[in-house]
């Protein structure tokens, strides 16, 4: 985040969103629905996955819509060395086949900035701009999206 979101978001932004938030959400592992991406030497380069389970940033959103109860895609991260090498695309594609697997014809995310293009450019429509409410009155902009997989291959 501090890498790849310094050019969307501020420094207080940032360090505001990682105190609060964090970036990795437990939920994701606990419901057995996360996933990593290694190189040729089993090191870890990126990693996402989906939940039903209620984010941790949701009482932070501006719209309070409800969060649970949706799949929901979390935590999606690429280490900034392997940026653009597809890495975040597998790791969409992966959870997505996961997701239709598992009944669910649907998938949601909240969008950071700096993700936005990746989940344009794999279909997902903007539902709503919106923020999350830090200290200090500060708002971490973020977009909500979502995506239909009927048109996926399940295999």
């Amino acid at each position: 985040m501090g890498v790849l979101g310094g050019n969307f978001y501020s420094a207080s932004e940032i360090t505001g969103f990682m105190r609060e938030f964090g970036t990795m959400d437990d939920a994701i592992v606990d419901e057995g629905h996360f996933f990593v991406a290694e190189d040729d030497h089993g090191a870890i380069i990126g990693s996402g996955g989906w939940t039903r389970l209620r984010p941790s940033y949701a009482n932070g959103l501006d719209d309070g819509a409800p969060t649970a109860g949706y799949p929901t895609v979390r935590s999606v991260f690429v280490d900034p060395a392997a940026v653009r090498r597809g890495v975040g695309t597998a790791v969409m594609h992966r959870a997505e086949r996961d997701a239709a697997t598992n009944g669910h014809d649907t998938l949601h995310l909240t969008a950071t900035l700096s993700g936005l293009a990746l989940y344009q450019s794999l279909g997902y429509r903007t539902q709503e701009v919106t923020s999350l409410r830090l200290p200090d009155r500060v708002r971490f902009a973020c977009v909500k999206m979502e995506k239909r997989l009927t048109e996926l291959a399940v295999v």
